[in-house]
């Protein structure tokens, strides 16, 4: 077994503490890790230092988890409550595949670009319009966006350097962005906990509007009418 000092080549605390999160949600598993060779660098595609993925059940998904948005190695930013912007990315895909979709690390280092360039913070309730698919291939996706809500099963944590909460994206279609984007919060993660109560985004779903199973409850929501 490797010591803190194999793990961490330098001092981490903010890294050891989201290892420390996910470890107590998976005791044992060892995630598969993607490092990035352009760690902050804004002129790269990848200025997230890592992503985390871990192989979650019930039902089989895949659960991704950043590492940068926070303050990982050392305390810079101004607020001491908070470790650097105050959270990190998480997003879950169903596991159909043996590897972690590498579209989904994009979707998230492309997310984590847009927050460390300036652009503006994330929070709960937050829609992202992407203005085209979430998944840039070839494979059908109607998902065109994203909202963002606090991971279900990840809480926000205390680190050395303030609090970090796990700002879960879920993937939203065009019907859903635009009928949303006026709703007020309650409404907002309502809806996406009722239809989809861990927020696994699943690229070629339907629109809730269009989805005879699912659509008696968004409409419920889109009348304001909370149970």
């Amino acid at each position: 077994m490797s010591d803190a000092s194999d793990r961490y080549p330098v001092e981490a605390p903010g890294w050891a503490a989201i290892d420390a999160a996910a470890a107590r949600m998976y005791p044992g598993q060892v995630p598969h890790q993607f490092t990035s060779q352009t760690a902050y660098d804004l002129e790269s595609r990848h200025p997230l230092p890592a992503i985390g993925v871990y192989e979650a059940l019930a039902p089989d998904h895949w659960h991704y988890v950043t590492y940068g948005l926070s303050e990982l190695f050392e305390k810079t930013s101004p607020r001491p409550d908070l470790s650097g912007f105050g959270f990190e990315l998480t997003f879950r895909l169903p596991r159909t595949e043996e590897k972690p979709p590498t579209w989904a690390l994009q979707l998230l280092q492309a997310i984590g670009h847009y927050v460390l360039s300036g652009h503006g913070d994330l929070d709960t309730g937050h829609l992202v319009d992407l203005g085209g698919p979430l998944r840039p291939t070839a494979e059908p996706c109607t998902l065109e966006g994203v909202m963002c809500i606090p991971d279900p099963t990840l809480p926000k944590i205390q680190t050395p350097h303030g609090s970090v909460l796990f700002l879960q994206l879920f993937g939203l279609t065009r019907a859903e962005l635009d009928v949303m984007q006026d709703w007020e919060l309650e409404r907002k993660i309502g809806v996406v906990r009722e239809l989809a109560p861990l927020g696994i985004t699943e690229p070629e779903r339907l629109a809730w509007p269009d989805d005879p199973r699912r659509v008696p409850v968004f409409r419920r929501y889109a009348l304001k009418v909370l149970l």
